[in-house]
């Protein structure tokens, strides 16, 4: 049976990694958000877009983010003890 539902927080990112970040990040574009590309539904998406393949490019794109954000984003994720001094 197709689910026809429409994605939420919970969406399986692994479905369709560009589209789950396509909807974090509009749910998190909007005039007084001031860091949007901290919100920890984006970095998600982004960082499991890009450990399932996508290509950096596309997922900036998605995300409306540059190429090292997105690669700032699953750093973090990634290794999450690391800490820059």
């Amino acid at each position: 049976m197709l689910n026809t539902s429409l994605p939420t927080a919970a969406h399986d990112l692994t479905a369709d990694p560009l589209r789950a970040v396509e909807e974090a990040a509009a749910l998190n574009f909007s005039a007084d958000f001031e860091h949007e590309h901290s919100a920890p539904e984006l970095q998600a998406a982004v960082a499991s877009a890009i450990t399932h393949g996508a290509r950096i490019k596309d997922v900036a794109n998605a995300a409306r983010m540059t190429s090292l954000e997105v690669l700032d984003a699953t750093d973090s994720l990634t290794y999450p003890d690391r800490r820059c001094e």
